[in-house]
């Protein structure tokens, strides 16, 4: 039947109170559709209806995004949350579509409800119109393990510039637009350089464009130009020699088109990642007090009251509070891509110091990447989901090692369930937004790493292609070289195994170059003379939190 059919029927057989046309989402401005939304159901609500009565939502707008790998059914998914928000029970609504993947959108929209009944999606007999939606991110066309650059062509490039970008073992164009500094206010030219013999700087003693221009950030260019190794650069030539995407080749891709700038350096920073201060939640099994303020106590345990007198629970980065903020915010108009991690970001009020002033300035097409342990989405009266929603460009990987009890031990703070919520709202009201899971590949998450990126697909959470395994290089106890030969033999055929079932579902080829990277890895280095010191590391740390690996990752006991 159609619409006009259908309406009839259901207002024979119902006490039908409203019939609300939805496709009226997409005349409202982008930035104000979710508030038109629940503004429009507080309208509709009622302390209590007859058990005749329903609510009837029409939908033939075509609701989803224009590329086939994209997300489907956002008016819908908003529809579920703003219901569940505005407390409309289920029972009394009816959704009348002639949406095409309405099976697909049905389980979706279980996933998001927060009701023991399911909303009535009734399917209709009805041309299919296409509304045009804004498209955030287009994987279907990238190639996560590929060289080719991003944002310009080979045919644009000299060979010398392709070789840099391309073939050279050594090039990263880092330096070139970008200065990192940890929670510490030690400097390095990116996030991942060897944090002990990398160090061209500290933000505490030089501001940021000081350190740019001195002598080891010199070095380090001439070094990259001219085909030599630098020491700040070893795990990045770990990660490649094991298969890894690694981040000096990710830089490269990302943002090769400034290797126009070689010869000048000119200090304007269009890529951002600043740790402003060790602000953190939780307490993670593989970091420590320089990254999580919420450390503290446990490593005062640990190392005595005199390393508590000579530090404290919350570092800086900066000289002052605001200092690396009102540096950064000098090179607004040149930024192109911030990564923004901690600590914990969306516990920062830096982080949304910088969203505002992006906001203010309209500069939307800044492209937004995140670190973010997923437990905060708010902070005070602002949700980072109105941000999200504004911008052309946001990915979100979400610092997940597992999941129920095991994410609560690896991760102490963890709150499981309190995850699972917050994806499912932000499936709701920015469903456009890439999310994807990146693990910390340790000994603790090896063995359940392929069940539970499983269990996330199966939620509906992610897609399979969404994992992006980061490989834990330091500290070197907690790396997963230290199993035993049986042990590796064993993982690598689970890791194998769950490469088959990854074979049809990952175009990216992001996941499953990280599952057999990870075994490459594992295989290369025999580091079993560390597992004394993982026992004894863990047991301290069980001692002073009251835990037992072994209730929750039994698996661990091959390693004794």
């Amino acid at each position: 039947m159609n619409l006009k059919q259908t309406l009839e029927d259901f207002k024979r057989r119902y006490d039908v109170l409203s019939v609300f046309d939805l496709n009226q989402w997409f005349d409202q401005p982008s930035q104000s559709q979710e508030q038109w939304l629940s503004d429009q159901f507080k309208l509709l609500w009622r302390e209590s209806y007859e058990p005749t009565q329903r609510l009837v939502f029409t939908l033939t707008a075509g609701d989803q995004y224009e590329t086939e790998s994209a997300e489907i059914g956002v008016v819908l998914k908003n529809t579920q949350f703003w219901l569940n928000r505005v407390d409309i029970s289920n029972f009394f609504i009816i959704i009348l579509t002639n949406e095409p993947n309405i099976d697909q959108i049905q389980n979706s929209l279980q996933q998001i409800s927060r009701d023991t009944v399911n909303v009535n999606v009734h399917a209709i007999d009805e041309p299919y119109t296409h509304r045009k939606t804004t498209v955030r991110l287009q994987k279907s066309h990238y190639q996560y393990n590929s060289s080719d650059l991003v944002n310009m062509t080979m045919d644009e490039l000299s060979d010398r510039e392709k070789f840099l970008l391309t073939e050279s073992k050594t090039f990263c164009i880092y330096p070139w637009i970008h200065l990192h500094a940890h929670p510490t206010g030690e400097a390095y030219p990116c996030c991942i350089a060897d944090h002990k013999i990398g160090q061209v700087g500290h933000c505490h003693e030089k501001p940021l464009e000081e350190i740019w221009q001195d002598a080891p950030m010199q070095q380090l260019r001439d070094n990259m130009l001219n085909e030599r190794p630098s020491a700040a650069c070893t795990k990045c030539y770990e990660q490649e020699d094991n298969g890894f995407f690694s981040v000096r080749r990710s830089a490269n891709k990302h943002h090769g088109q400034h290797i126009k700038k070689l010869d000048i350096a000119p200090f304007k920073m269009v890529y951002w990642d600043i740790r402003f201060s060790n602000l953190c939640n939780l307490k993670c099994r593989s970091c420590g007090s320089i990254f999580s303020s919420s450390w503290y106590q446990d490593q005062t345990k640990l190392a005595g009251p005199d390393w508590a007198k000579n530090n404290k629970p919350l570092i800086l980065a900066g000289r002052t509070e605001t200092d690396l903020v009102d540096q950064l915010l000098q090179h607004i108009d040149y930024v192109e891509q911030i990564y923004f991690a901690g600590g914990e970001p969306l516990m920062m009020d830096e982080h949304y110091l910088i969203l505002d002033e992006l906001e203010r300035r309209e500069k939307f097409n800044v492209s937004l990447i995140y670190n973010t342990n997923f437990t905060k989405t708010k902070l005070k009266t602002r949700s980072v989901f109105d941000y999200w929603r504004k911008f052309k460009s946001v990915s979100i990987g979400a610092s997940l090692d597992d999941f129920g009890a095991r994410a609560e031990y690896i991760r102490k703070g963890t709150t499981w369930s309190q995850i699972e919520e917050n994806r499912r709202e932000m499936m709701a009201i920015c469903p456009s937004v890439d999310f994807y899971v990146s693990p910390t590949l340790s000994i603790f998450n090896a063995w359940n790493l392929p069940d539970f990126h499983r269990h996330m697909v199966e939620q509906g959470f992610i897609k399979a292609q969404d994992l992006n395994v980061n490989i834990l290089q330091d500290p070197p106890h907690y790396r997963i070289d230290i199993a035993p030969a049986e042990y590796k033999e064993r993982l690598a055929a689970k890791y194998l195994d769950h490469v088959q079932w990854l074979r049809d579902k990952d175009p990216l080829q992001r996941a499953t170059v990280g599952f057999e990277s990870a075994i490459k890895f594992m295989m290369a280095t025999d580091n079993t003379h560390l597992i004394d010191t993982f026992w004894r590391k863990t047991h301290e740390l069980d001692g002073i939190r009251r835990e037992n690996i072994m209730d929750v990752i039994p698996e661990l006991a091959a390693l004794r």
